[in-house]
């Protein structure tokens, strides 16, 4: 029997080729997708940690620390708690408490701090770093409210039992990275020293523990909120966003694992599909040696294993790390040749085949009907359960259910066609036209593999559409948080420094954008831009958010002098030098009663300056007024200015005012109006020079505010009152960021008190096509461009995160399922090949030209593969009309604007299932 089998399979080398071929390629590209699911998942995970937020790589531990405590014992329980990789670490101490400046003039809230690594995470600006207790460093914009600078003496209190901590001033400094993991624990106001001097107030301190945690602590997500969990149970207070991103590695694995599981899936059903199909074929074409046998009196089971053998002994082969493959092609196999051999000896010689339209008849409706199910189910789902890992339904092989029904009904259809095409063209006489349609209405048995290459076209140009689409999102997102085109990192800057910079290195406004970030780490990043180059840079229009407002009250020169009366008292005029935004102070008094002109020098205005506030300094016993301020003999400030209500205003700030005015007969009054509380008040009077409330653009509910019903907004530390403007989506912002124009951001927010210095990240946004010429010129403007990102880098650190990294899978697996259709095409075309040279041969002889014949055969090899592409591409146009791709384009809640069905991609999807397809069938046209 084997050497029957053997000698047979000698003698249909090709047949057992194409089972051989067909078997290995279903088992090699299912194994490999089974191995790619976890090396795709692993890679997806670690891209997923590599481009998360600052916020959610860091771990922050507080802890109580009472007086008689050791804070360094605290500080080592804390880290014998996290047991978690940990990349970097950095712990201190942390006191509650006000600054008193020079000689207490000015009193600020603000925290006396201690933290490891501080020196190398932060940029001098004068002096240098603490290494002595008593000695401290302060933020710049602290030093500012302070008036404290290198060398003062500060005092530092807190509580009524605590020790007041004298500090001297020995460097002022700015954050190194402000968005870097460092400075993500240092939120609020504070000034650092060393951890003894924190201790010398005797009073309860905060012990502080902030990490940034290595990728291998996201691989288990239950470990991490273990390690959390125990650190809460230890009375810590614990801040993290470490588990939410754990569980986004998790999730990106599950999807990767669908996405390529469904490719799998779909590999190994279609290689049965083919295998079933290179069976049935080859079972038909062994009618004879199954005549042959019966002939030489073999019992029937005898005859079927001799059959069966042909087929079986390649797919064992083939499939020989498959058992449940194996498994399947012996079922499919002995079906298919119990099938084809079941006759009579008589009915086996015969060459035209008994037809049994009730067999057919019920294949065709139950594919009917599975696919009727499929559609059922695509429509009567949600989208969520569409995606949700349950298995493998009819929604997952709805592709292949969908196909194969709408090609069994286009077969009928051309079938029908063709036959009537054929008979009418006889009766007119056109012969090409009638052996065209009637060898097309005769192969009846070589049209039922256009169902099988109408599923492996669906499934091709679906994953061909799931790609375009996840791509375009991704570009599209990518636009959105970049913002531009290209973005540079600038070093720590004056915000008005930074505007002159740029406008300096672009003045046409076409190439580059002044942009500074504040809450990058937050939920709703606050994004100031110059607004007015907003469309040519970012393509959004940035018109609304800079309208007309009143003329800053600017000056050049270095003497003033101002008319005022008053009681004793002092004022002082805050002012900012044009281009750099460096603060200076015109201080004029004591004032008499009598409005005598006094004057101040001002060294910082010989290049101009701009007026931005004026206070009146200690108890007013009687009111102020200010009448003309000048400089080197010009008007600045005008009576009628002062006392015109359209140019003055209070705190826009969370703070109490501390001020009365009146405004009138070309006099500026202003009486004390102090509040009783120990906070910080705004006795400052404000010029108005930018629109309130500052117009926005908001994204979600970015601006709402739960205390009032004015929209606000933490802008530059200071909460701002807002105009916004709903819009879907803002750029850096994404779906939850509010935009404004930088200059009129800087002007509301510059100099209030109770303004909490802001962690800001300058930045110059570049539009495309913008070349290198323009960087140079920004350096040149005086900016330290530290790093670039663009579009381009963040498209590419997208796709390498897990849904892309699935529709790559799937795309890959749809190649596979088409490449495993062509050979199951390949069988049908050699199995039809002897009954379709018989038909020619015929024809010659009876006179019909060899080029009719090879053009009515090029036709007839065609047609099916044409009928099978449309409907493959029909096929999937309507199931993406019907339900979304499985796998979604992103993890997060990230709206998805590109259509699902694209038109290129199914263009190049049906372009390439017609040139495999076609060249598979022209390849044995041209044969015969």
């Amino acid at each position: 029997m084997l050497g029957l089998v053997f000698g047979a399979l000698r003698a249909r080398r090709v047949q057992a080729l194409v089972m051989l071929a067909l078997a290995a390629m279903t088992v090699v590209a299912a194994g490999a997708a089974a191995r790619a699911a976890g090396t795709a998942g692993q890679d997806a995970a670690r891209a997923r940690v590599a481009a998360a937020t600052v916020a959610e790589r860091t771990l922050h531990v507080r802890g109580t620390v009472a007086p008689g405590d050791r804070p360094e014992d605290v500080l080592r329980r804390m880290g014998n708690l996290v047991h978690v990789p940990v990349d970097e670490r950095a712990g201190g101490l942390r006191l509650a408490g006000d600054l008193l400046g020079p000689a207490g003039a000015r009193r600020q809230s603000a925290e006396l701090r201690s933290a490891e690594r501080l020196c190398a995470n932060l940029t001098l600006k004068q002096g240098r770093c603490v290494n002595a207790d008593g000695e401290v460093v302060l933020p710049e914009e602290l030093a500012r409210l302070l008036g404290a600078g290198v060398g003062a003496k500060l005092v530092h209190e807190t509580g009524l039992t605590a020790t007041p901590v004298p500090l001297e001033v020995v460097g002022i400094f700015a954050p190194a990275d402000p968005a870097g993991w460092f400075w993500a624990g240092q939120d609020g106001v504070a000034a650092y020293t060393t951890a003894p001097t924190v201790a010398a107030a005797g009073a309860t301190v905060t012990a502080t523990y902030d990490a940034v945690l290595e990728p291998e602590a996201f691989d288990d997500a239950a470990e991490l909120r273990t390690v959390l969990d125990r650190l809460r149970a230890a009375r810590l207070e614990v801040t993290s966003g470490a588990a939410a991103l754990a569980d986004a590695v998790a999730a990106d694995r599950r999807s990767v694992r669908r996405g390529i599981g469904l490719a799998e899936a779909q590999i190994l059903l279609f290689g049965g599909l083919a295998v079933a199909v290179a069976a049935a074929y080859a079972a038909q074409e062994r009618r004879g040696d199954a005549a042959r046998l019966a002939v030489r009196g073999l019992p029937r089971w005898r005859i079927r294993a001799a059959t069966a053998g042909q087929s079986l002994v390649p797919l064992a082969l083939g499939s020989i790390w498959s058992p449940r493959l194996f498994a399947a092609g012996v079922v499919i196999v002995a079906a298919a040749d119990w099938s084809a051999t079941r006759g009579g000896v008589t009915e086996l010689m015969r060459d035209v085949r008994p037809r049994r339209p009730l067999a057919a008849a019920t294949a065709e409706v139950c594919a009917l009907g599975l696919a009727a199910a499929a559609l059922f189910q695509l429509v009567a789902a949600p989208a969520a359960d569409v995606r949700r890992d349950t298995g493998f339904g009819l929604a997952q092989v709805a592709p292949l259910l969908v196909a194969a029904g709408l090609g069994v009904l286009g077969t009928r259809l051309l079938l029908a066609a063709a036959g009537l095409y054929g008979r009418q063209a006889l009766a007119a006489g056109r012969l090409s036209g009638a052996l065209a349609g009637l060898t097309l209405g005769r192969r009846r048995t070589a049209f039922r593999i256009i169902p099988l290459l109408a599923a492996a076209t669906c499934v091709l140009a679906l994953a061909a559409q799931d790609w375009q689409g996840g791509d375009s999102a991704r570009a599209e997102r990518a636009r959105v948080e970049m913002g531009a085109d290209r973005v540079l990192r600038v070093a720590p800057v004056a915000r008005e420094r930074l505007l002159a910079a740029v406008r300096a290195a672009d003045p046409g406004g076409r190439e580059a954008m002044a942009v500074v970030v504040t809450g990058a780490s937050a939920a709703s990043p606050v994004v100031a831009v110059d607004a007015a180059r907003l469309r040519a840079v970012a393509g959004v229009d940035g018109a609304a958010l800079h309208p007309s407002a009143p003329a800053p009250l600017r000056f050049t020169g270095t003497d003033l002098a101002l008319r005022a009366s008053g009681d004793g008292n002092r004022v002082r005029f805050l002012l900012a030098a044009e281009g750099t935004g460096e603060q200076a102070v015109a201080e004029f008094g004591p004032l008499s009663p009598r409005a005598e002109p006094l004057t101040a020098v001002v060294p910082a205005c010989d290049r101009g300056c701009r007026v931005e506030a004026v206070e009146a300094d200690g108890a007013l016993k009687a009111p102020v007024e200010l009448r003309e301020l000048s400089a080197g003999g010009a008007t600045v400030i005008a009576g009628d200015v002062f006392a015109d209500p359209a140019r003055w205003r209070t705190t826009v700030a969370q703070a109490s005012a501390g001020i009365q005015i009146v405004q009138t007969g070309g006099v500026l009054r202003i009486g004390d109006a102090q509040a009783r509380t120990r906070r910080p008040v705004d006795s400052r009077l404000y010029v108005i020079d930018a629109p309130v409330p500052l117009p926005a653009l908001a994204a979600g509910g970015a601006a709402d505010n739960d205390r009032h019903d004015q929209p606000a907004a933490s802008v530059f530390g200071a909460s701002v009152p807002l105009a916004p403007r709903p819009a879907a989506l803002v750029p850096r912002g994404g779906g939850s960021g509010i935009v404004v124009d930088l200059e009129y951001a800087a002007r509301i927010a510059a100099v209030a008190v109770g303004t909490v210095p802001s962690a800001e990240r300058p930045e110059v946004w570049l539009a495309p096509g913008a070349g290198d010429a323009v960087i140079g010129r920004l350096r040149a403007a005086g900016l330290d461009i530290t790093g670039s990102d663009s579009v381009a880098a963040a498209t590419d650190r997208a796709d390498r995160l897990a849904p892309a990294v699935a529709a790559l899978g799937d795309v890959a697996g749809a190649g596979i399922v088409l490449l495993l259709a062509a050979v199951a095409a390949f069988v049908v075309a050699a199995v039809d090949r002897r009954d379709r040279d018989a038909e020619t041969a015929a024809l010659r002889r009876q006179g019909v030209p060899h080029g009719l014949l090879a053009r009515v055969e090029r036709r007839a090899a065609l047609a099916p593969v044409l009928l099978a592409v449309v409907v493959g591409v029909v096929s999937a146009v309507l199931l993406r009309a019907l339900a979304p791709p499985p796998v979604r384009a992103f993890t997060d809640s990230w709206p998805v604007t590109p259509p699902a069905i694209q038109p290129l991609a199914l263009l190049l999807a049906g372009l390439a299932a017609l040139v495999v397809f076609g060249a598979v069938a022209l390849l044995r046209a041209g044969r015969r």
